[in-house]
């Protein structure tokens, strides 16, 4: 049994995201991804208020996985976890990412149904998961990996620890003064759209990650 308090921390608000990864992933994996979402949760698709379906058409999905020059149209996807909104950008064909906002996570209900969420995925793709602060995907806070019977969130305590040992190796980051690792790097989704187009957008492997 999870002690909440543990766990809240890491929803604290901050004016910053919080990123779902799956790294090292294939076409196949996002396939089956957007198969699991078309079929299991309630979704729209589409240009922010425009032409929105009820299904990601995977289709357009890999048009603009090819679309070098960024001249395609750019979709999204909305998921509803029962309240709780969940966005999934197709930005890197070889990084799975969803967004979510921390404020709509205030107890331990809707942080079950993240971790719900973050466990299907797992389960569909056998590959592993993990929610980490805004663009830092080799820090992950939560880990799940049900291939492997992986089902981790760390404490704040695990995670300064992690990080004083880790320093060294994010030498291009401004270590803050600031009360919890996630509000080092905060963005906006656009601002990933622009580094995307201008400065090339990467995928960081889960052998990146500090644990």
């Amino acid at each position: 049994m999870r002690n909440w308090k543990n766990i809240e921390w890491i929803f604290e608000k901050d004016g910053a995201l919080r990123d779902i990864f799956v790294q090292n992933a294939t076409i196949s994996d996002w396939k089956n991804v957007v198969d699991l979402l078309n079929s299991e949760y309630k979704l729209t698709f589409g240009t922010y208020e425009n032409n929105l379906t009820d299904r990601i058409d995977f289709s357009y999905v890999e048009t603009m996985f090819a679309d070098e020059n960024g001249e395609l149209e750019i979709k999204s996807a909305t998921i509803d976890l029962s309240g709780i909104i969940v966005k999934c950008y197709f930005v890197l064909e070889n990084q799975i990412e969803f967004d979510i906002n921390p404020t709509e996570i205030k107890t331990e209900l809707e942080f079950n149904k993240i971790m719900d969420f973050m466990e299907s995925i797992s389960r569909k793709l056998e590959k592993q998961i993990t929610l980490c602060g805004e663009n830092q995907p080799e820090f992950p806070l939560i880990k799940i990996d049900t291939k492997n019977g992986i089902k981790k969130v760390l404490t704040e305590k695990e995670a300064e620890k992690l990080w004083a040992k880790s320093d060294q190796s994010f030498s291009g980051f401004t270590k803050l003064k600031s009360k919890i690792i996630l509000k080092y790097f905060p963005k906006m989704f656009e601002k990933k759209i622009m580094e995307s187009a201008n400065s090339e957008y990467k995928s960081i492997p889960k052998e990146k990650n500090v644990w």
